[in-house]
């Protein structure tokens, strides 16, 4: 009997730890919007219509697919990857959309002005800012620069790079992007 007993207590709390575990899970995916921050635009804010976007606003509400560039204005990778960016947004803009997001005053690779800088010498025309959340370095887990993902219109990562990414990469990367969002 005192076996039945403390199998059925120990049974008891198991299933009362599982419980309190599985709700405190859920209350904190739910507090918090991983990847969700502000963006103040450098350039692109005639295709916005604001000078600051909120990510995950802007996701909910865009019919295409997005490239999600997180750069650096002293990353010489991020400095040879831009022309490559600028190109495939001209070829695929109608298509898809590119946000270029500048982290480099949280991993040491610049500041604000550096970014800006870098933006105005080659011409960016697509949305690209800074962001005054650091937290999107972890949130992102980005461990290297440059670093590209690419997203479906439903908020879905469809596929990511880490490091620079040639043009005809890219162009494959976007193509199969804009398939998969038409399915």
């Amino acid at each position: 009997m005192n076996k039945l007993r403390s199998r059925l207590l120990l049974t008891g709390l198991l299933v009362i730890a599982t419980l309190v575990i599985t709700i405190n899970c859920r209350f904190e995916e739910n507090e918090y919007r991983k990847g969700d921050f502000d963006l103040y635009l450098y350039t692109g804010s005639e295709e916005i219509g604001a000078e600051v976007m909120n990510f995950e606003d802007f996701i909910a509400n865009e019919y295409r697919p997005v490239v999600l560039n997180f750069w650096a204005g002293a990353c010489p990778p991020c400095r040879a990857e831009m022309p490559i960016l600028e190109n495939a947004w001209r070829e695929y803009s109608d298509e898809v959309m590119f946000i270029g997001v500048d982290i480099g005053p949280y991993v040491g690779l610049g500041n604000y002005f550096q970014g800006k800088a870098l933006v105005n010498e080659f011409g960016i025309t697509y949305v690209t800012g800074n962001t005054g959340n650091r937290q999107v370095v972890t949130d992102w887990q980005l461990a290297s620069m440059p670093s590209t993902f690419f997203i479906e219109p439903n908020g879905h990562i469809h596929n990511f790079v880490i490091g620079s990414i040639s043009s005809t990469r890219l162009s494959k990367k976007i193509q199969e992007l804009i398939i998969t969002s038409n399915e």
